[in-house]
């Protein structure tokens, strides 16, 4: 699948860490790899908050977080990956989960091992145990690699417009979006449209620097606690400290109202948080071909960038597998990015104890339900729901139901329809988002 003309070489005598993983997003939803997007075909000693696949679709990709090592032996290395704003659904081999840290303490690296479980052949993850990296060894567990599956509490904020030529794309992300890449189904289901571009830049908050001089350092504002604009400020917070004192006496002994919840003050509060949205200019993201291509050329084209990202091969493919299963539908574009490695980091830290020579990482963001032609599919599908034949309206509730928050807006203006079929099944899917 990969189509890497070399493995990137890694010195003996350090250890190269590469961190990989796919997050699934909705444009209406308010996690990435929501529990409720797609469900687990790990193993069965893998096991997962989620709720099984079904044995037809047990061999299916699915997102995941990757951690592998190459290198040079290594003995007593902790791993420790957070997530400060989600949970984490599984994770192998074995590991302490405290709080919201999935720590592997004290494993060893070795080059030759004896696994602990071994995947199937036709297993998707089975190539990840054949693969030319170092065993990891560790809570009487051997494995080739690291998995986790986090929940990430994270809305995208991303809209994204047609153009003549592609497509526009307006991002209030934190972070610039690497690599955005947008594949548009065709009439032909084997061949997409693909349009590209390299960056679209976020809302990175800039701290105002001062003016320095060539070879200066710069200097932080010194404050002086005596100056007159101190003296008025400690004056008056001490003044307002003595009159809540004052008022809350006069309250007790029935001088002054009882303040209610809901008053001024947090209407204040709540009128200074609405601030008015930064402008966000839209960047064009043009077709990369006049012409349609087939799915390998769009694989290879993110092959290539991953490569050169210092991604080795069983990392890429890996990738690339779970990209082929997600990233090409035939009812909707899906927008590709790699995710700002600032925002990466924070997000879901990443602490590697002794710190090793190289440490790649590199997050993937699927993005759907973003297409504006996407509502009118929807609106297709809502008159669907009126249908004389039975096994038509079924079909398209059970597409509703998958589209989930993405049709919420539209089904609750279904329930004013004048076809009492369309506005009783509307009411069902409107309890099931619920």
């Amino acid at each position: 699948m990969s189509s890497l003309a070399a493995e990137p070489q890694t010195g003996e005598s350090g250890l190269t860490v590469r961190d990989v993983g796919v997050y699934l997003v909705s444009a209406h939803g308010k996690k990435m790899n929501d529990a409720s997007l797609f469900r687990s075909t790990l193993p069965g000693y893998m096991q997962s908050r989620r709720l099984s696949a079904d044995a037809e679709e047990s061999d299916k990709p699915t997102p995941l977080g990757l951690i592998t090592f190459q290198g040079s032996e290594v003995k007593d290395l902790d791993i420790l990956v957070e997530f400060p704003s989600g949970r984490f659904l599984s994770h192998w081999p074995t590991a302490r989960i405290q709080s919201r840290r999935i720590y592997w303490r004290s494993q060893n690296l070795s080059k030759s091992s004896s696994l602990s479980y071994q995947i199937p052949d036709l297993h998707w993850l089975s190539p990840l145990q054949k693969a030319d990296r170092l065993f990891v060894n560790g809570n009487n567990k051997c494995e080739r690699f690291i998995l986790y599956d986090i929940e990430i509490i994270h809305a995208p904020e991303i809209t994204m417009t047609h153009s003549a030529d592609g497509y526009q794309i307006q991002s209030r992300e934190p972070g610039d979006l690497h690599h955005l890449t947008i594949i548009q189904p065709t009439d032909d289901p084997d061949s997409w449209k693909l349009a590209a571009v390299d960056s679209v830049p976020g809302l990175l908050k800039k701290t105002p620097q001062t003016q320095t001089k060539p070879g200066e350092k710069a200097k932080p504002d010194e404050v002086n606690p005596l100056s007159d604009a101190e003296l008025k400020v400690k004056a008056a917070a001490e003044k307002a400290k003595q009159l809540k004192v004052l008022g809350n006496q006069l309250r007790n002994v029935g001088a002054l109202p009882q303040l209610l919840p809901g008053n001024s003050t947090d209407k204040k509060k709540k009128a200074a948080a609405k601030k008015p949205a930064a402008k966000v200019e839209p960047v064009k993201v043009p077709y990369v071909d006049t012409k349609a291509v087939a799915k390998q050329r769009i694989l290879d084209f993110w092959s290539k960038y991953l490569g050169d990202q210092g991604l080795g091969k069983p990392e890429v493919d890996h990738l690339l597998r779970i990209l082929s299963e997600y990233g090409f539908r035939d009812d909707q574009a899906t927008v590709i990015y790699c995710m700002d490695e600032g925002f990466l980091d924070k997000s879901i830290p990443l602490e590697i104890t002794p710190y090793p020579e190289v440490l790649r990482r590199t997050a993937i963001v699927i993005l759907v339900d973003v297409d504006p032609a996407l509502q009118n599919h929807i609106d297709q599908l809502i008159a669907q729901l009126g249908d004389p034949v039975w096994a038509k309206r079924e079909q398209a509730q059970k597409q509703l139901e998958e589209y989930g928050r993405a049709a919420q807006k539209q089904l609750q203006q279904a329930t004013k329809h004048k076809d009492l079929e369309i506005v009783y099944r509307s009411e069902q899917l409107l309890e099931q988002i619920k």
